[in-house]
Parts: structure tokens; sequence; C-alpha cells
């Protein structure tokens, strides 16, 4: 547990504040730390973080590295000072030289009234690397058009984080219970993920 709902006063964010026995930080993928408002990993350090997991050395060093526990989820501190978690995270989408991560885009859109669920994944781009494609399931009964789910997340997230292309489904391919987003790659001609 990093951050507790019961202390700190009104607060913005969804998880609450740090508690006092850990340091939280949010960082971009080169572990700088981001500006309030913007998206990155959780990362903490202090006595209530765990000390790594048993026989796994190179999961250790990967996930400590500067430091700092690097949780794989992705969050935001907000401008006063708490902590939305946004979801896990996932393959990084690279447009020009901007990092975009699936799930905060996929949140954004998961707000739309007519939106059931959504997928995100990029694709190859001429000009920016990659760009940002919406895989959307609407609501039954409910209607949306892509410029709709576009505006809504120019509205909702930075600019460059938006869609540049929706596509309608009627559900998304599933192994298991989680999306197979490697599906949705083959489908949509996603590809060209950093360091791949």
């Amino acid at each position: 547990m990093l951050t507790l709902n019961a202390w700190g006063g009104e607060q913005v964010g969804t998880s609450g504040r740090p508690m006092p026995m850990a340091q939280v930080r949010i960082v971009d993928p080169d572990g700088n730390e981001v500006e309030p408002g913007e998206t990155g990993e959780i990362t903490a350090r202090g006595p209530t973080v765990m000390n790594g997991y048993l026989n796994r050395d190179q999961l250790n060093t990967a996930r400590r590295r500067g430091g700092w526990h690097h949780t794989n989820d992705l969050g935001r501190r907000e401008h006063d000072g708490s902590i939305s978690f946004i979801g896990p995270k996932t393959r990084i989408i690279k447009s020009a030289a901007e990092n975009i991560y699936p799930a905060e885009v996929e949140s954004c859109i998961g707000s739309h009234p007519a939106v059931q669920e959504s997928a995100v994944i990029g694709v190859p781009d001429d000009t920016w690397g990659q760009s940002v494609l919406a895989i959307v399931v609407l609501r039954d009964g409910e209607e949306a058009t892509a410029e709709e789910i576009i505006e809504h997340c120019r509205v909702g997230i930075a600019s460059y984080k938006k869609p540049r292309t929706v596509e309608f489904v009627d559900s998304l391919p599933r192994k298991g219970f989680p999306i197979d987003y490697e599906a949705l790659d083959v489908r949509f001609g996603g590809g060209g993920y950093p360091g791949t």
C-alpha cells in the first residue's frame, strides 16, 4: 500500500495521498519525474515497500532500478499532491518524441457515455513513427462517431494522445479475460512499438 484515502483532507486524485512511510514518484520511461497532471509509471521507496521477489534477481534488478521500486502501474500526481491510478503499464506507443500509454487513452475513451470498452494500439506512421488507433465497442443501443470519440479524448487528455483513427467492433478479442492486443495488432496493422 502506497497511498491512503483517509487523510490529508479533500483530494482530486482517486487513490489518495502517499502514506507517510513511502515516497512516491511518477516517472517517464527514462526514470525522470513527470510534471503534475502528466501520466507515468508509479515508483516508490521506503521501509514499507517490498524488498523484491524471491530468487528472481533479474526481475528485481529491472523493478528496483535507480533505487526506486517500479510498480509497472501507471498513475498521475494531481496538482494537489494526491495520486490517481490509471491502469497497468502496457506497451508504449511512441509518436514523434512523445510517449503515449494505451491505458490512459483507454481510460479516457471509457468515460464516454456511449462506450462499453476500448483497446488502443499503435500503428506505424511514416511521419510520427506511430499513431494511435482506438478499437471501440459501443454500448447496446448507443451511437457515436469516430470524430466524437477523438474530440472526447482531445478535451480529456493531452491532444497528442488522442486517437488519430477509430475502428468500431462488436467485441474485443480476449486471452481468457485480458484483451488480446496481439490479435488486434494483426487485424488492424499494429506494430512499431519501441524496443521491438
